[in-house]
């Protein structure tokens, strides 16, 4: 078990309840037998970078899906950020510690659908883009087992299959 916190430049005051939580987090992580590290947001930008091209391209909130630059699939962005956090050493990327970690986990990400296929058109076979120029209306579905007074679940926005939950509304 890893953990991780991600953070700005600035580090958090002592006194203050972020810093209680780090603390906290820390202590939880290693006495799991994980380890915490601390990331450096503004340097990583975990969920603009590609692996494959080295580049980075900025995203609006609601893109929720990456595409690969060398066109073999999209990938959840937050799961594909997660993966990246995993790869990094002395916070940087290393490309070469990237691609032997994403060849023993592609197949793991397609299996529960994090990754899909990409055409050799470059389309994603009916699958939304990774970024929709159009805004995707939001659904409220009851989840399994709850009532309708129960806290309802929402589909993700570029969600391709719709499965993806938010977090319920209070």
């Amino acid at each position: 078990m890893h953990g991780f916190w991600l953070h700005e430049r600035e580090s958090v005051g002592i006194r203050k309840a972020p810093s209680m939580f780090m603390n906290m987090l820390k202590r939880k992580a290693e006495s799991a037998g994980g380890e915490f590290r601390e990331l450096d947001t503004q340097i990583l930008k975990l969920s603009q970078y590609d692996h494959p091209t080295g580049a980075y391209s900025k995203k609006t909130l609601s893109c929720r899906w990456h595409t690969l630059g060398d066109g073999s699939g999209i990938v959840q962005r937050g799961v594909y950020s997660a993966f990246l956090a995993r790869c990094v050493v002395d916070n940087r990327h290393h490309p070469s510690t990237i691609v032997e970690m994403w060849t023993a986990q592609e197949p793991l990400l397609r299996r529960a659908g994090w990754l899909k296929e990409q055409s050799a058109s470059g389309s994603s076979g009916g699958l939304p883009t990774a970024c929709p120029s159009e805004r995707i209306a939001r659904r409220r579905r009851l989840a399994v087992g709850h009532s309708p007074d129960a806290i309802a679940a929402m589909r993700e926005p570029g969600d391709p299959n719709g499965f993806a939950f938010r977090t319920p509304r209070l």
